[in-house]
């Protein structure tokens, strides 16, 4: 069924349960790009490239995260999956915990919030039980109206981290879409219809182009983009419009990148993107030790190279984080602890 030309009501028959290609490979391109934010992060002061990188980055890379986490949502083993999720985030917490320990940084444990990396788990977990108890509803309408929502929730400077609140609700949008899109109706436009990638390759050109040349005018919306920040400062009364327009940027690079991401398996890449949570889960760690007893802040100070060198590494440990085996084994033990029944 069409709705507006483009939201295609998801069917209720059960999909079969294989690997889908693209969603896959798309998955590897975002946690990829998850890690090299977060390794660029560092630096936004120091390079301009940097900066462009990081807004790009950051106007889609979660937002389609959860699109497709909301595109494979199922009203069934909701506890076990929240359970899950709610325990990944913890673990999270408690191993970041140590880890800045062990390198000699100062750090928090906040228990009902967070600033940083395990919030999209806890997020994970509040989705899937709106939406569960959603179910019978006009989805759409919801969708509609949570974005709006979003809009003016920014005006409210005690929304924030706790209870992961502020992202809950502006990124609501995202996930929701994906239980109401049908994603075998995305893959067959897609195959179809090669003429998009025309438009595709334009805005994402058009938005690296605003990325560079407009960085100025284009990064406040940095704040925004992290779905965490209230409006402040000059953009505190326009912060409704300047909320929306990031909706609209996210929504077209999105849609570009889904077109422009290839369906068919991809040797390495498309099983590596089947393991993008243990990336999420390990990246962290994983450069907070680097850094502390190989210093590779120091290597983007040489010069452009060195530079290029730093995003290198970015992309070796989202390659090593991928691979499976012992890097995938505690997050199969959790999950198998968790949808395991308990017998009586």
């Amino acid at each position: 069924m069409l709705v507006h030309g483009f939201f295609f009501i998801k069917r209720k028959e059960k999909y079969v349960k294989t690997r889908i290609a693209l969603w896959d490979n798309l998955k590897f391109v975002l946690i990829l790009l998850v890690v090299i934010g977060h390794f660029s992060k560092f630096f936004q002061n120091d390079s301009s490239i940097y900066r462009s990188v990081f807004l790009f980055i950051y106007a889609f890379h979660m937002p389609l995260f959860l699109f497709i986490s909301g595109l494979f949502h199922k009203d069934e083993k909701i506890g076990e999956k929240c359970l899950f999720y709610i325990s990944i985030g913890f673990f999270q917490k408690i191993i970041f915990y140590l880890t800045n320990l062990i390198v000699g940084i100062k750090s928090d444990f906040v228990l009902l919030g967070d600033n940083g990396i395990p919030w999209f788990m806890f997020v994970l977990a509040i989705y899937t039980i709106i939406t569960y108890l959603l179910r019978h509803q006009n989805k759409l309408y919801i969708c509609v109206f949570v974005m709006i929502l979003a809009c003016f929730v920014g005006l409210d400077t005690s929304i924030g981290d706790y209870l992961y609140l502020s992202r809950s609700i502006i990124f609501y949008p995202c996930y929701l879409l994906g239980t109401i899109v049908d994603r075998r109706k995305i893959e067959e436009i897609k195959e179809k219809n090669k003429v998009l990638l025309v438009p595709a390759i334009l805005i994402i050109a058009l938005w690296i182009y605003m990325c560079i040349e407009k960085i100025d005018v284009f990064y406040p919306l940095r704040l925004l983009f992290s779905g965490r920040n209230p409006f402040s400062g000059e953009l505190y009364y326009i912060g409704p419009v300047e909320r929306m327009i990031c909706y609209i940027i996210t929504f077209f690079v999105s849609v570009s990148l889904v077109i422009l991401i290839p369906s068919k398996r991809i040797m390495w890449i498309s099983k590596m993107g089947s393991r993008s949570i243990d990336v999420y889960f390990w990246h962290w760690p994983v450069y907070l030790l680097l850094e502390r007893f190989f210093h590779i802040k120091q290597i983007f100070f040489l010069g452009v190279e060195g530079r290029i060198l730093f995003l290198v590494i970015a992309v070796v440990v989202t390659v090593v984080l991928s691979s499976g085996g012992i890097i995938s084994y505690p997050i199969n033990l959790i999950k198998n602890c968790c949808y395991k029944k308990q017998s009586n």
